[in-house]
């Protein structure tokens, strides 16, 4: 038999070789075991709620959880390259055609393949799945606060005033009212807004975020009106005989709050009822006018009606000659008038002559703070109640101031 033989190497380089692929494995060993170790971490991930494969006219409720905890493991290098958003926690409807509550399976979509998912909690979720209806609700507006001093809301319009809702049939069912809520904060012209529509239940607990709304906001035009108060009066046709006068007028009301668009309101500054001819008087006259308002004005009184009462007299005139006083004088000084006297020329009506004290008649000229020296002063009267109208003649008199001649007493 020929005899193999085994050529011995030349050099100890294939040990070499041999012995280095042994270190290499052991040190790939201590890195990984010692240096960079097998971790766990703790990350918690959103549920996402696959919607898109829930069959028509179903709709997700409720759940039991929102989130979940996932365990993952990996060397401590890929641990740290993890985005918790890369992640995804899936729950897929794609089975479901009834409703009711039902358990689910959480599927965890991980894109690290050097990463573990060691637990999830919890690994199922209990739905409510509803049957999806949409109802059409009228929109109420209530306003809180107050326009400007001196303005009023005259009414608010709303558009659209009716929405479309949808939603779980169980939280529709709850529904009490859809209201927009509107803030006037002190506003005194007429505007447009634009409010948010709220959906309340009856407890008045707002389920806005249960539905999809066919309009989140409406528009609400609120118009203002100004305010103001302006007195009644009446118009006279005709003239009295030459003794006869009108002496009184009472209107009751005597005068209205109205409300109107600023440029109509400024205009007016009083409002006639009704026009009297004079020759219906009596001594006391009354009359009723139903009552009416210019164009475009408002009332915001309940006037209906507007009673009048007139009353008439005779004018008397008589004429007084009276001494004028000197008022003011000072001490040591003495006053000549010339003229001393004058007349006054009184009007009063015949039904209140008895009334009037023709002693309490006074004529006077004011000197205070005037020194010697010569004066031109106008003569002032004090009339009696009662008396509607006077005359002075003459108006200024002449007055001369100079010093007693008389010593003053100790």
């Amino acid at each position: 038999m020929k005899k193999i033989s085994v050529k011995k190497p030349k050099d100890d380089n294939f040990w070499l070789r041999i012995v280095s692929i042994l270190i290499a494995i052991v040190l790939w060993f201590y890195v990984n075991s010692i240096i960079n170790p097998i971790k766990k971490r703790e990350v918690i991930i959103p549920i996402k709620y696959n919607m898109t494969t829930l069959s028509k006219g179903l709709v997700l409720r409720e759940t039991d959880a929102k989130e979940v905890r996932i365990v993952v493991s990996g060397t401590q290098d890929e641990l740290s390259k993890v985005d918790e958003k890369n992640i995804q926690a899936v729950v897929d409807f794609s089975d479901i055609r009834q409703t009711g509550e039902i358990k689910l399976p959480v599927t965890i979509q991980n894109p690290y393949h050097r990463i573990n998912i060691e637990n999830v909690y919890p690994k199922n979720v209990t739905v409510s799945i509803d049957n999806l209806v949409t109802i059409q609700r009228d929109v109420s507006v209530e306003i809180s606060g107050n326009p400007k001093k001196g303005y009023i809301i005259n009414g608010y319009q709303e558009e659209p005033n009716v929405i479309s809702i949808r939603g779980a049939e169980s939280d529709v069912k709850e529904i009490s009212k859809c209201i927009a809520q509107l803030n006037l904060s002190l506003n005194d012209r007429p505007f447009k807004a634009s409010v948010p529509v709220k959906v309340i239940d009856s407890r008045g607990k707002d389920i806005t975020s249960l539905f999809d709304l066919s309009q989140k906001s409406v528009d609400v035009y609120v118009e203002i009106l100004k305010t103001k108060q302006v007195p009644l009066s009446v118009k006279f046709k005709g003239s009295l005989p030459p003794s006869k006068v009108i002496s009184k007028v009472i209107l009751k009301p005597s005068t209205i709050n109205i409300a109107g668009k600023e440029e109509d309101i400024n205009s007016i500054n009083e409002i006639i009822v009704g026009t009297i001819d004079t020759k219906m008087l009596e001594n006391k006259s009354t009359f009723q006018f139903d009552f009416s308002l210019p164009k475009n004005i408002k009332s915001l009184d309940n006037v209906k009606q507007v009673t009048i009462t007139i009353y008439t007299d005779s004018v008397v005139e008589k004429s007084i000659n009276i001494p004028v006083e000197v008022r003011g004088l000072k001490p040591g000084l003495v006053a000549k008038l010339s003229p001393d006297k004058v007349k006054v020329a009184l009007k009063y009506y015949q039904s209140v002559q008895d009334s009037i004290d023709f002693n309490s008649l006074k004529a006077y000229v004011d000197v205070s703070n005037l020194t010697k020296g010569s004066y031109d002063l106008q003569v002032f009267v004090e009339k009696p109640p009662n008396v509607e109208d006077f005359e002075v003649s003459p108006i200024y008199i002449k007055v001369e101031i100079s010093e007693s001649s008389q010593p003053q007493s100790q």
